[in-house]
């Protein structure tokens, strides 16, 4: 709903709004309005979370644009205890495409967020800071990484 919701303001609004004033004023150049928010839109859906992969060398963040991968080497642990995330957002985009960023909040401190939704979290401790992830299947995804994470690590 909320997806609706964010499309409608995002992309509907401003095309009502273009054809109104358009009709009101005869300007055909108000046409133009809705473009701005609708290449937001396709920005921020290429650089969402498409998903996570394990890959020989490190996760991979799936994305349309962007795609990130963080070495085995960096990734200390990996647990599912839930824990506070979220809160002041310093860059990223939220809500209609999932949550991505830095963020900081009082009980976690800076953490990286690159979630899709806020109930399959697995957290990533790096040499770098907290890392939160939301695999499609987080309990198999965490039991593979720490077998990965044990066959990398320094001896």
């Amino acid at each position: 709903m909320a997806g609706l919701g964010g499309i409608g303001l995002g992309f509907v609004v401003p095309f009502v709004l273009s054809v109104v004033l358009v009709a009101t004023s005869g300007d055909m150049a108000l046409l133009m309005l809705p473009l701005p928010f609708l290449f937001g839109l396709w920005a921020m859906q290429a650089l969402a979370p498409a998903g996570f992969t394990l890959e020989a060398d490190g996760v991979r963040i799936e994305r349309r644009w962007l795609s990130r991968l963080i070495p085995y080497g960096v990734i200390q642990s990996v647990d599912r205890e839930r824990r506070a995330v979220g809160g002041l957002g310093a860059v990223g985009l939220n809500g209609l495409f999932g949550s991505q960023g830095p963020r900081w909040n009082r009980r976690t401190g800076w953490h990286y967020l690159a979630i899709a939704n806020t109930t399959d979290l697995v957290y990533l401790h790096t040499t770098a800071g907290l890392m939160v992830l939301s695999p499609s299947r987080p309990d198999e995804f965490c039991s593979q990484l720490r077998k990965r994470i044990a066959t990398t690590a320094p001896s």
